[in-house]
C-alpha cells in the first residue's frame, strides 16, 4: 500500500507554508525560486541598458527606470521569461510527470 501524501500545512499565520517534511526542502525551494526571479530581473535591466547605450549612447538611472518597451520588445521577453523558466525549474514539473 502506498503512502499516503500529507497535505499542505500551514504554520498559522498563512505566510509560510510547508510543502515537504524536511523544512529545509522548503527553504531551498524559496532560495531557488527567489534567485531565479533576481536573475531575471538583472537580464531584464541589463537588455534595457544596452538598448539604450546602442540607443543614445548613455545611460541615467531615470532612463533605465521610465523605459517602456515596445509591443514586439514585451512579446520577446515574455517569450524569453518562458524558456527561463523552462530551464531553470523545468526539473521540479519533471517530478510530478
Amino acid at each position: 500500500m502506498a503512502a499516503e501524501k500529507k497535505p499542505i500545512m500551514d504554520p498559522g499565520d498563512g505566510r509560510n507554508p510547508t510543502y515537504f517534511e524536511n523544512p529545509m526542502i522548503d527553504a531551498l525551494v524559496s532560495v531557488t525560486m527567489e534567485l531565479g526571479a533576481a536573475q531575471w530581473v538583472q537580464h531584464e535591466r541589463l537588455r534595457v541598458i544596452e538598448k539604450l547605450l546602442a540607443e543614445k549612447g548613455v545611460v541615467t538611472a531615470a532612463m533605465i527606470e521610465t523605459y517602456a518597451p515596445s509591443e514586439t520588445e514585451r512579446q520577446a521577453a515574455k517569450k524569453a521569461r518562458d524558456e527561463f523558466i523552462g530551464r531553470i525549474y523545468g526539473a521540479f514539473a519533471k517530478l510530478n510527470a
